[in-house]
């Protein structure tokens, strides 16, 4: 018995390194091979961005599925290490296809999303140096919406930063205090920046959440959480809408199919119209 326990240390060791590498295998990048007719096609990439523990696998099959759909096609992956440095790898030859951006975090289990904050930003400053990028649409899960929505009201103005075009957040956290807990330090900080909008900008703001039946939560991000958003964005010009999904996890917002349609015909329909996924087809 006394040697089966000294393996032990040894298996554990071994199935947490064979997590990390199997979480890591992100989808290839693809062509587009197959183009709809109901589907605008511009050179404006969308980056896919995980929630806290967020791997390779929250958005592989998705990404297959909008490749075969028509939608677009992955061209880059962008893994952040745990130094917070981006690391690109893919080709991307700037074409108006649809491009799609998987986006990695080493570090996925960090505190908050503060760090995240910073990564996220820092990825858009090199996609404009290096691939010119000058707009971008997001699609992020959980704190990586949360992060999201931070960088964009605090950085978004800067001219090294590419100018946000869609942003879908699929169960995002914004404001995490409790009632009779203290302020969300973070929320308030992002109230306050709302000042930073232009008053001409032409950003579009989805903000989906989940339920579960007869609770007012998806399980993991109770619904007042996600709805804070709207008295941050309810005085500026920026396009806002929130779309409730009931019977919907939160680990559904981005692995359900019903979901996938809703994001393809949400970012890239001809109509560029938020439909809504209890009636999206096709």
């Amino acid at each position: 018995m006394t040697l089966k326990w000294h393996w032990l240390p040894t298996v554990v060791i071994g199935s947490w390194l064979s997590y990390r590498w199997v979480s890591r295998l992100a989808v290839a990048p693809q062509p587009l091979t197959v183009r709809r007719s109901d589907v605008r096609y511009d050179r404006t990439p969308t980056l896919f961005i995980p929630g806290w523990g967020g791997h390779a696998w929250t958005y592989n099959r998705l990404l297959r599925w909008l490749a075969q759909q028509g939608y677009g096609h992955k061209v880059l992956t962008v893994r952040v290490d745990w130094r917070g440095n981006p690391h690109f790898v893919g080709h991307w030859d700037g074409l108006a296809t649809n491009p799609l951006i998987q986006v990695l975090f080493d570090h996925s289990l960090t505190r908050d999303y503060q760090p995240q904050i910073g990564w996220i930003t820092q990825i858009l400053r090199v996609l404009k140096q290096r691939y010119g990028v000058t707009a971008y649409n997001a699609v992020a899960h959980s704190w990586g919406g949360s992060a999201a929505i931070h960088s964009w009201l605090l950085h978004g103005q800067a001219t090294d930063l590419p100018q946000l075009r869609r942003l879908l957040l699929l169960g995002a956290p914004v404001d995490e205090s409790v009632t009779g807990g203290p302020a969300d330090v973070a929320y308030q900080r992002l109230r306050a920046a709302g000042h930073h909008l232009r008053a001409n900008g032409r950003e579009t703001v989805i903000n989906v959440y989940g339920t579960l039946t007869g609770r007012q939560t998806d399980g993991s991000v109770p619904v007042q959480q996600v709805r804070a958003l709207r008295p941050v964005l309810a005085a500026s010009s920026v396009v806002y809408r929130e779309i409730h999904v009931p019977r919907t996890s939160h680990g559904q917002l981005h692995a359900s199919p019903r979901m996938w349609r809703f994001i393809g015909k949400t970012i890239w329909g001809d109509n560029q119209k938020a439909a809504n996924p209890n009636s999206v087809n096709g």
